[in-house]
């Protein structure tokens, strides 16, 4: 017996004598609860919400008392009273428990058969249609019919009565016994039974766990193969999927039987205040494991490396691969690695075999220039000395097939030293050659904690604009600092690898959204604003001319605007928003509100990265871009995306199985697609932070 469990026999032990503490002579039959209790047992110490209910309708009154005062109880805890307190209840369990000791392998859990059928999904229905059945038979005879019929009221009122009174039969008394011994076959059958299919009180607390504070929480964690949960579950829920079901009783045999700990209870206040049992916790990936961000399935991508001379990054010093070789040659390391100006490392041959190319004694600046003009094998005097024709035959050698991401990727780790911060030849032309403003932003406790490949990479590029913060500075306070140091591209946090190509790859898809999308003003909107918050929280609106009428478009890329999206929200007017695209599509109902009245529960989300499956120029794919910008700066940039065009990428789309453009896409189960409205972003915001860990 579980924890949880041991606990809950006591809540139900203690309950049935609360409840009947009439032998006491204390009485309280002004009260009532929402749990099964016949009214008329002798030692009742409350009312019966369901006799209550009979009584109010048969008098033509609305049952304000007896329903006010469930509803109270069934927002703040659900159905918890049927699981913890009610007597009912109790006996059924004791029922299971008594059931259990004839098995004979009780102390294994047993994997229940596959139900095909829908039956469990219409027990809602069948307690509903219980429900009115006993409030119409109350009305339509003027008697409380099913007090009658009772099964609790047989056992705590009928049964001791005839004791106490001496036997006499009745049709009444024949229908009760006859009532109550189907019931209890039926118990041994089937657990809970009264609970799934009859219980009126549970068609009241059913509905209630979706909207209860009390809530039973998925970590989020992955659980494939294991059902251990639906096997212990006594109403058989698949609490993986449906946690907070209409049929749940909030027992805690699943939360108390699972191994890997995905389950507990938590708080959620109507989704606006959350507490959560769980917290995010980053997934530790091998550095030994190749990783491919624009791709997947590269042949041997998941390869494991075997040498056993291979020491983790954390656990040996940055000049340890270059001791214990044979001949090598020295080389400048440049400064940016921690090195002093002119300091030089050894590096042996074996390395530069590797590789094709014998690592440049000059600086990058220098080294690029020289390949410019042509000048770049001239500082090579190894035979193996690397060219550009050599590279461009290797490439050439690859099948047309194969995405050129994946070209790159699969040559980029052919021709290079793991662990070390030289960029590859290919990525600093591409550095070289971007013409776009990236705005890098990182966040660490010191600056020695910054990555040296990404400060390689902003030193080989003219228009990388890089930021350094420290973790104490008030400016930092904005920014996730869980995991340290945190990196924002264009404001927007970069949870992936620092290796080279992840950055690179990353900075690709923010070069991408800025190639692909307009900054729109409607100047209509704009006209009689005195506050100007455009150009107070950007400088960018400073050069650009308000007009008197009409839209004007700006591509991102002309403007040098980085989309952090504080623009968006902090124009109370509606004037500004954002197009994927070139054309102008006017959609004249797009609001935020609602998303900036949410504020404070979405800054309060996970860092996650939603893949936009759009299409260019139209309306819905516009709207989604734009409540995606919102959420993204509102969230603190933890909500970061990438935009896929669905014309130019139909095989992403297929593999994704994306039904509906557009399309918010995290996980096969977390998406949402089609006509999107405010609410069902909202929905969308509450579902992948509720509690994905």
């Amino acid at each position: 017996m579980g924890k949880i469990k041991r606990i809950r026999t006591i809540s139900q032990s203690l309950s049935l004598i609360i409840i009947n503490l009439g032998f006491l002579g204390i009485f309280f039959k002004h009260l009532t609860g929402p749990v099964f209790n016949c009214y008329a047992c002798p030692w009742a110490s409350i009312s019966c919400p369901i006799g209550l209910l009979q009584n109010f309708v048969m008098n033509g009154q609305v049952p304000t008392y007896v329903l006010g005062t469930m509803g109270a109880v069934f927002v703040f805890i659900g159905s918890a009273f049927c699981g913890w307190v009610c007597p009912f209840g109790f006996l059924q369990d004791a029922i299971t428990f008594v059931k259990s000791l004839f098995k004979k392998n009780s102390k294994k859990i047993k994997r229940k058969p596959q139900i095909k059928n829908k039956s469990k999904d219409l027990s809602l229905i069948t307690r509903l249609i219980v429900l009115l059945a006993i409030l119409v038979l109350a009305i339509r005879y003027v008697d409380t019919i099913f007090c009658k019929l009772c099964p609790i009221g047989t056992i705590e009122a009928t049964f001791p009565y005839q004791v106490a009174n001496g036997f006499s039969y009745n049709i009444w008394l024949g229908a009760r016994i006859a009532i109550l011994i189907l019931l209890i076959i039926m118990f041994f059958i089937v657990s809970r039974f009264w609970c799934r299919y009859l219980c009126p009180i549970g068609a009241l607390a059913g509905p209630s766990n979706k909207i209860s504070i009390l809530k039973l929480f998925h970590s989020g964690k992955n659980c494939e193969g294991c059902s251990i949960c639906k096997d212990v579950c006594p109403l058989d829920i698949e609490v993986v999927e449906d946690p907070n079901s209409t049929r749940c009783t909030r027992c805690g045999d699943c939360v108390d039987k699972c191994p890997k700990g995905n389950l507990a209870f938590g708080l959620d206040l109507f989704g606006l205040v959350t507490i959560s049992p769980f917290k995010k916790k980053k997934e530790k990936v091998s550095e030994k494991k190749l990783v491919t961000p624009s791709s997947e399935g590269i042949p041997g991508s998941n390869e494991k490396q075997t040498d056993s001379n291979i020491i983790p990054p954390e656990e040996r010093d940055i000049l340890d691969e270059f001791k214990y070789r044979e001949k090598g040659t020295l080389v400048e390391r440049p400064a940016y690695m921690g090195f002093k100006r002119g300091e030089r490392v050894y590096l042996p041959y074996e390395e530069v075999k590797k590789i094709g190319i014998r690592p440049p004694k000059t600086s990058l600046p220098v080294l690029l220039k020289q390949y410019s003009e042509g000048r770049l094998a001239e500082d090579y005097n190894a035979p193996e000395a690397f060219v550009e024709e050599k590279l461009e035959e290797k490439l050439s050698e690859t099948p047309k097939s194969i995405p050129k991401e994946e070209v790159d990727k699969k040559h980029f780790e052919k021709f290079r030293v793991a662990n070390r911060t030289e960029l590859h030849i290919d990525h600093l032309k591409y550095l070289k050659e971007l013409d776009i403003p990236i705005e890098i932003k990182a966040i660490a406790n010191n600056n020695k904690e910054v990555p040296a490949v990404l400060l390689a990479i902003i030193d080989a590029s003219n228009q990388i604009n890089f930021e350094y913060l420290n973790a104490r500075d008030q400016k930092a306070e904005w920014y996730y600092k869980d995991s340290l140091p945190s990196i924002y591209f264009n404001g927007k946090y970069y949870s992936g690898l620092l290796s080279e190509d992840e950055l690179i790859y990353k900075i690709k898809l923010e070069r991408y959204i800025l190639d692909n999308v307009s900054l729109v003003i409607d100047y209509t909107r704009c006209i009689g604003c005195n506050n100007q918050s455009c150009k107070k929280v950007c400088p960018i609106f400073k050069n650009i001319p308000i007009l008197n009428e009409g839209y004007g478009i700006y591509p991102l890329a002309k403007i040098g605007c980085s989309l952090c999206g504080k623009c968006l929200i902090e124009c109370d007017r509606g004037g500004i928003s954002f197009i994927f695209g070139e054309k102008l599509v006017i959609d004249s109902n797009f609001s935020i509100d609602m998303i900036k009245k949410n504020k404070e529960l979405i800054s309060t989300i996970y860092p996650e990265t939603v893949m936009l499956f759009l299409e260019k120029n139209k309306k819905h794919s516009n709207r989604a871009l734009n409540f995606t910008i919102a959420l993204s700066y509102l969230s603190h940039g933890k909500l970061s995306y990438q935009i896929i065009d669905i014309v130019k990428n139909q095989e992403a789309v297929l593999k994704k199985k994306i039904g509906a453009i557009p399309c918010f896409w995290i996980s096969e189960k977390v998406q949402i697609s089609g006509m999107v409205s405010e609410s069902s972003i909202l929905a969308f915001i509450r579902k992948i932070s509720k509690w994905k860990g």
